[in-house]
């Protein structure tokens, strides 16, 4: 027979414990998003027990979800596609180019990146007032642009400066004009950086819910803000299922996003600044 350390021992009942307080969280709120409830109108028993909260928070029940969901989607992904158009040239010109300041201003991203979003609410919500464009999808964009764009410039750039000069040279000896190196060379050799920089800057719009609470009212609220300001409602209390299975939700889209980029991230935590 095979024969177990003490030692051992302890460090699988430790791995086991911790996987059970980790996972417990999940698998409660997972329970809670398929259980069954009576209904708030009519106090029956619903039929469809098992899909009654994820039907709620789909068709926008109690404030939850709904548009939500729709105005998330939109709103992550915009930020997406614009952090990356701003932030692929930056990055490319400081990998490349050497300039006055260049180490303070790679400083000035980490602060702006580091600053609470509680300093800027205020300055927000009365300029997006003032130009017209508070609680809209494109003013909530424009808001996380301060902290997206410079940790996408910030990623972006210790990726390309791994790829040798050479290159560019090369390819610029053989005619290539920079738009053609960028699109045949420079932009397929940077996928793994556009995989990490794509994937921190949606988990961070997606799951941002202070500045979205303030600046958004009806029109472009996420599902995340509805889910801060909409839990309780008078006379009902927290809706526990439908708030269960909203949460839920809120973590497919990364799921799903950290299982693409999984093979881009190993690569991040071995040469960007991860």
């Amino acid at each position: 027979m095979m024969k177990v350390s003490v030692k051992t021992l302890i460090r699988y009942a430790f791995l086991i414990g911790a996987a059970v307080v980790f996972a417990f969280p999940l698998y409660y709120l997972i329970a809670v998003s398929l259980s069954s409830k009576p209904h708030i109108e009519t106090g029956s028993l619903i039929p469809d027990m098992f899909t009654k909260n994820w039907n709620d928070v789909i068709s926008g029940f109690g404030g939850i979800g709904g548009s939500g969901i729709t105005n998330s989607l939109i709103i992550s992904a915009s930020s997406v596609v614009v952090s990356l158009i701003l932030g692929i040239p930056a990055a490319y010109a400081i990998s490349r180019h050497k300039f006055m300041a260049n180490k303070h201003l790679f400083f000035w991203f980490l602060t702006n990146r580091m600053t609470p979003p509680a300093c800027l609410i205020l300055p927000y919500l009365v300029m997006w007032r003032a130009i017209g464009i508070w609680d809209t999808l494109y003013g909530l964009v424009m808001a996380y642009m301060v902290f997206n764009v410079p940790i996408s410039v910030w990623l972006l750039a210790s990726f390309m400066a791994s790829i040798p000069r050479e290159i560019d040279e090369a390819a610029f000896i053989d005619g290539y004009s920079l738009a053609r190196y960028f699109r045949k060379i420079f932009l397929p050799l940077c996928l793994p950086g556009i995989g990490v920089t794509s994937f921190f800057v949606w988990i961070y719009t997606w799951s941002e819910m202070f500045i979205a609470s303030i600046i958004s009212s009806v029109h472009s609220k996420p599902l995340t803000a509805q889910l801060m300001i909409s839990l309780g409602r008078v006379g009902w209390g927290v809706e526990y299922g439908i708030a269960s299975a909203a949460g839920v939700l809120t973590m497919i889209p990364g799921i799903a996003l950290l299982y693409w980029a999984r093979a881009y991230l190993a690569k991040g935590f071995t040469f960007g600044r991860i």
